[in-house]
């Protein structure tokens, strides 16, 4: 299992020692073909060069063969697809976050939103009862409880005195 991202530029030793192991004469299977990597050049690229060293890949979700030429082709077709998507998406997600902030500039947020970004888990009366709670002999994880909050945001909102 790796424990990095897929994304360009990030080491992922894990999925390195993976292909480092099977034979000629093997099989690797795999989930699904956009698990892959994050550009459509780059998984074609790794397929390629298992097959050229005879190892044969089998998606167990996609059915398609890559031992055929229109297996390869339905391969080549879905990892471009992926990487439109991730990279719509991405666009997308900036598109949505520029209009925020353009919103936030002009004062037309949505009805109950004052600012972008996640609302604070502790507002200023909370932070001055967890202060006072503190002050008054408490341990942070028990005025923590007692406010129903998370210990680490208990520290947190205090260190931001």
């Amino acid at each position: 299992m790796e424990k990095e991202s897929g994304r360009r530029g990030v080491a992922r030793p894990a999925w390195e020692a993976l292909l480092a192991l099977p034979k000629a004469g093997d099989t690797l299977k795999f989930w699904k073909s956009d698990r892959w990597g994050r550009s459509a050049g780059h998984v074609l690229t790794t397929v390629n060069e298992l097959r050229d060293r005879g190892i044969t890949v089998v998606s167990l979700t996609e059915n398609f063969d890559l031992g055929t030429k229109e297996g390869r082709f339905m391969f080549a077709v879905l990892a471009a697809a992926a990487e439109y998507e991730l990279e719509l998406r991405a666009e997308r997600q900036a598109e949505g976050i520029t209009a925020a902030k353009r919103r936030e500039a002009t004062g037309a947020m949505l009805p109950g939103k004052k600012k972008t970004g996640r609302p604070r888990a502790i507002g200023p009366a909370e932070l001055a009862t967890l202060r006072r709670l503190v002050d008054d002999g408490a341990s942070v994880t028990e005025a923590a409880r007692t406010l129903k909050i998370g210990r680490s945001t208990a520290y947190a909102a205090l260190a931001r005195r």
